[in-house]
């Protein structure tokens, strides 16, 4: 078989794992709805242990995914052993590069090892909420949705991050401080107003934006005991890092370099000193990328390949069963009964399921990214 042809073929075969993927979301976020009204007025607790079950549901089957279909594997590099053996203990905030069309799936891989992906939080943008699947689910967990106009969001940010410290699980909230994804023209851009406002212009990454990470700093200094510097490559030799080539079953491999800074250790007295803390990570970012552009991997710690763990795979194997074995009761059941209206509904359900996959894999692409911080204006406007 040509190579194009065996790439095709698995993308038309992953494919419908998305359509698997999307339904099982979809039954999913029916029973969020259902405790969110039923048993989170009488007690948050209880309605978030049973969520963390519910959404780990849907997010291990794109850990399994990538881990059992595409092969994909991450190295850590921890800094030290204190940062080895504090991650997945404690409520923390991660700072993370966002250079790569993968990097948040990374993160889900490095979750689900140390067992807190059903807890993982992070900021999204607040259209994302009203999409099926994604969207809602992310709602239902309490996800903390943006506008990225400061004015809006300074009402409700306060209270947002101090609710995740309400989790009795380990809640780590993901914070790409850049903004947004890294391309060369927004690179481009970030020089430009660096250069223009008199500030360091960072080698691999965009200049840092600090007013939503100072306002979180400030309202969580008192309950979160550290924060990890979490900054991931892959060679160049290696398949593009892309959710395509995952689909295609090219294996990817990521490297992390993983760095606790306990929170006693931030300078915290103005939001100068904790603006100016957030860019020396940044500059720790620039300089940890060229140790791994020179010698393909990170300093620290030995490097630890993470074992895959069954959860995702048994995830996966339960939905694809139950969802291929619902829609071959319901087909045959309508061609028997002669439901041809229903039976033209279903094959159009399946059909948007397909192409919603397909869409949300296009999405991904770095150049199909936000155009968030693609002018000048951008980097000028009150945001996070």
């Amino acid at each position: 078989m040509e190579i194009s042809k065996y790439f095709e073929l698995n993308l038309v075969i992953a494919s419908l794992f998305g359509v698997i993927w999307i339904i099982s979301g979809l039954i999913l976020n029916i029973f969020q709805f259902l405790i969110y009204i039923t048993v989170r007025p009488i007690s948050p607790y209880v309605y978030r242990k049973i969520n963390y079950y519910l959404i780990y549901s849907s997010w291990s089957q794109v850990v399994a995914l990538a881990e059992y279909w595409a092969g994909c594997t991450l190295t850590v590099h921890f800094a030290d052993k204190e940062s080895a053996n504090c991650l997945g203990t404690e409520h923390s905030i991660v700072l993370m590069n966002h250079k790569y069309e993968v990097d948040w799936l990374f993160s889900w891989i490095l979750s689900d090892n140390f067992r807190i992906l059903g807890s993982a939080k992070g900021f999204a943008k607040k259209e994302i909420r009203y999409l099926p699947v994604i969207g809602w689910g992310w709602f239902f967990c309490e996800m903390i949705f943006v506008s990225r106009q400061w004015e809006k969001d300074s009402q409700h940010l306060g209270p947002s991050v101090t609710r995740l410290m309400e989790y009795d699980d380990v809640v780590t909230l993901l914070i790409f401080a850049e903004g947004t994804r890294y391309t060369k023209e927004k690179y481009e851009n970030s020089v430009t107003y660096c250069k223009d406002k008199g500030l360091d212009i960072l080698e691999h990454h965009l200049y840092p934006r600090s007013r939503g990470f100072v306002y979180t700093i400030n309202k969580l200094k008192d309950k979160l005991p550290a924060i990890y510097n979490i900054q991931i490559a892959f060679r160049k030799e290696d398949p593009p890092p892309t959710l395509t080539s995952i689909l295609r079953r090219q294996p990817l491999h990521g490297y992390m370099y993983i760095q606790r800074v306990p929170m006693k250790n931030i300078p915290k007295e103005s939001d100068e000193q904790i603006s100016n803390f957030l860019l020396d990570v940044y500059k720790q970012k620039d300089q940890l990328t060229n140790y791994f552009n020179e010698h393909g991997k990170f300093p620290g710690e030995p490097p630890i390949v993470l074992k895959r763990r069954l959860a995702p795979l048994v995830q996966t194997l339960f939905w694809s069963f139950s969802v291929i074995a619902l829609l071959i009761y319901f087909i045959y059941y309508l061609i028997t009964s002669k439901s041809y209206i229903l039976l033209t509904v279903t094959c159009l359900v399946i059909s948007l399921g397909f192409i919603s996959f397909l869409v949300l894999v296009r999405s991904t692409k770095t150049k199909k990214g936000s155009s968030y911080g693609t002018t000048s204006q951008a980097q000028t406007k009150k945001s996070l």
